[in-house]
């Protein structure tokens, strides 16, 4: 049982897709959209951590009770603990990188059981994005706050294919491992 270099330069690769669009998600306020109908046009951006409105072209902190955003009941509570969610994601998916190339900078015999843990860790990291995506969706189907025509946009889009990617790249790399041949049986043909 050994997974090869090869497969870990991939999953890296593959990882490091993943974790941009995951930091991706974190930073653009692109989270929710309400679009205006016709004829007086304005578009409003929900972020995890900003309020962006094409109007005034201007963002402000979200949610704020300075605004009055927080008079729902756990409202404000869910949203921030949506964004420690995707902040703690982009933690463990730089400290998953770090695992990654170090994997790939060692001897082959470590390199052969670093498979567990980095599976481990892909597992760990789509745990937070799961629940920030599941909370948005709970305060989008729940919330008054959002108006009707509120939709998804693309930075909860980017969180709920990252979150799949890292669970997939989780199983993907133990079945290599649980599969694939010992690498000195390749060796020998």
């Amino acid at each position: 049982m050994g997974v090869s270099l090869l497969a870990y330069v991939v999953t890296f690769f593959l990882f490091l897709i993943n974790y941009v669009m995951t930091i991706c998600a974190l930073v653009f306020p692109k989270w929710l959209t309400f679009v205006t109908p016709v004829p007086f046009y304005m578009e409003t951006n929900y972020g995890l951590f900003k309020l962006c409105r094409s109007m005034t072209r201007e963002c402000r902190p979200f949610p704020s009770s300075e605004h009055g955003d927080c008079q729902e009941d756990g409202f404000c509570e869910l949203w921030r603990a949506a964004a420690a969610g995707m902040v703690l994601a982009v933690i463990i998916g730089g400290l998953t990188l770090f695992g990654l190339l170090a994997t790939m900078c060692s001897e082959r015999r470590k390199r052969s059981k670093a498979w567990a843990p980095l599976s481990f860790l892909f597992y760990i990291s789509a745990l937070p994005q799961a629940f920030s995506m599941g909370a948005i969706a709970y305060l989008f189907n729940t919330s008054s706050t959002f108006y009707m025509g509120t939709r998804y946009n693309f930075s909860f889009i980017l969180c709920t294919i990252c979150w799949c990617t890292s669970v997939i790249l989780s199983i993907v790399l133990s079945l290599i491992a649980i599969i694939s041949p010992p690498e000195y049986y390749q060796q020998l043909h």
